[in-house]
């Protein structure tokens, strides 16, 4: 069962303001399901995401990409 559905069980279990609940141990498939995910839940508050930094490991692959509020600003320089 996918995050998005989970959540939608939850929230018929125990209706509260929020459909979509973020919890720690959530899996997605794809980076693009999470993001959906998240871009859902936070539309839900009032904002929005975007991608923010990545990282490759030794093999030049992709294993690490943050998702961030629409509205922060990276702190790198």
């Amino acid at each position: 069962m996918s995050a998005l559905e989970q959540s939608i069980c939850k929230y018929a279990e125990e209706p509260t303001k929020s459909v979509v609940r973020p919890a720690l141990g959530l899996t997605f498939d794809s980076l693009g399901e999470a993001y959906d995910y998240y871009s859902l839940h936070i539309w839900e508050i009032g904002f929005g995401v975007r991608y923010g930094k990545s990282r490759l490991n030794a093999e030049r692959t992709m294993c690490m990409h943050e998702i961030v509020c629409g509205c922060s600003v990276s702190t790198e320089f």
